[in-house]
């Protein structure tokens, strides 16, 4: 919303007897130029949403965003505080990138087959053009081992209460955290947990 200023103007009209002061208001209005920079959302980054929204999804941060469309940091802070198409867009394709990292991390752990096609094409030059004779397509399928630090990555992250490293440490710092919410400050023995 503009921010509206009422300003005093005082104004003297001379007439033959006298000088007399009238006191006017008078608001003043968006007409008056503003100084700093253009604000340049429209021409800038709305014609380019689409292309945003898949540079996200795609794992492309927010600062190589800037650079690449020619906006200052602060100035994208803006169009995403300004501009709600902006704000939830990326907050959507932020979503999207995590569902897909988080699949590809459970295919990694998990290991699986993928099917690898080979295509070999022979040729003769004929008057410096290629002239295909024959060819042939291979399918092979493979194998992709489970990747054992990634499994060991998602079961301690994914279900902590099952796989935790060291369940007597959590359970001491939890009861430190108690402790610290009642008032009543843990010894200093307590510094390392």
């Amino acid at each position: 919303m503009p921010k509206t200023v009422k300003k005093t103007v005082k104004k003297i009209e001379k007439t033959t007897q006298s000088t007399e002061i009238k006191i006017e208001n008078s608001s003043q209005s968006e007409e008056t130029p503003k100084k700093g920079r253009k604000y340049l959302y429209e021409t800038k980054i709305k014609p380019y949403l689409s292309d945003i929204k898949r540079y996200v999804e795609c794992g492309v941060t927010e600062a190589q965003l800037c650079a690449y469309y020619k906006v200052s940091k602060t100035q994208w802070t803006q169009y995403k505080h300004n501009e709600t198409e902006l704000s939830e867009l990326l907050l959507q394709a932020k979503q999207v990138l995590k569902f897909n990292l988080v699949n590809k991390a459970y295919e990694a752990a998990i290991g699986g087959t993928y099917e690898e096609v080979t295509v070999v094409e022979y040729y003769t030059l004929e008057n410096g053009e290629k002239v295909i004779t024959s060819g042939k397509t291979t399918t092979t399928t493979k194998y992709n081992k489970p990747d054992v630090g990634m499994l060991q990555f998602l079961l301690i992250n994914r279900f902590p209460e099952d796989f935790m490293r060291d369940p007597q440490t959590v359970a001491l710092r939890k009861k430190a955290l108690e402790l610290a919410e009642k008032g009543k400050a843990p010894d200093k023995n307590w510094e390392g947990i």
